[in-house]
């Protein structure tokens, strides 16, 4: 019955190099999936947070800037030339901002603001301290965009560090399977050596 025995050996070494080819094709794609939705949390960090971010510093920037002009000591002529070009730097930073990807609460906070920034455009604001409490309101709304691309980019590095382990437990696991497997056919490898008879050629001297 060893000829059974040796067949049985072929079959589960088939199979277990079978199963090591396909956990090496599973791991591979593992891997590159994990790595291509680090990549995506990567970016959507840089595109829709950083760059935010960078947008909002500077209108707050310019926010600043219309408030030193209307507390500075020029004529009103100046004074409107230099508010009127801050708020057209202002509306291209915002239009730029719009493209970025929002979410709900970012959204309506950044309506508010081009609301804001509306009302601090109408001719009816002819007030310097009403153009001065419609500014505060701009930085209040401004601050809180900051606050959420804050939280929204903590949460990113959370996912992406969740992935992060995932992949490398993932890898782990499939690596352990992958040594089992291994000493499953070196075990085989022992056991088919027994098999092979040991045939001694009998001396010519004996006969």
């Amino acid at each position: 019955m060893k000829w059974a025995y040796s067949i049985k050996n072929k079959l589960v070494a088939s199979g277990a190099l079978l199963s090591l080819c396909l956990l090496v094709l599973f791991s591979n794609y593992i891997d590159r999936d994990h790595t291509q939705n680090v990549k995506n949390s990567i970016s959507t960090l840089y595109e829709d947070r950083l760059i935010a971010e960078s947008y909002i510093l500077k209108m707050t920037s310019s926010v600043y800037q219309i408030k030193e002009a209307l507390n500075a000591d020029m004529n009103d002529a100046s004074k409107d030339n230099t508010i009127n070009n801050l708020l057209l730097n202002i509306k291209e930073l915002s239009n730029a901002y719009q493209k970025t990807k929002f979410t709900d609460v970012e959204k309506k906070k950044a309506d508010e603001l081009l609301i804001t920034l509306l009302e601090f455009e109408s001719g009816n604001l002819n007030n310097t301290q009403i153009k001065l409490k419609s500014a505060n309101e701009a930085l209040v709304i401004l601050n809180e965009l900051s606050a959420i691309q804050l939280d929204e980019s903590k949460q990113i590095m959370a996912y992406a560090e969740t992935l992060y382990l995932s992949g490398k437990t993932s890898s782990q696991f499939v690596f352990a399977i992958i040594i089992i497997i291994l000493l499953v056919l070196q075990a085989l490898v022992f056991t088919s050596k027994t098999l092979i008879p040991n045939n001694k050629t009998k001396s010519p001297n004996l006969n």
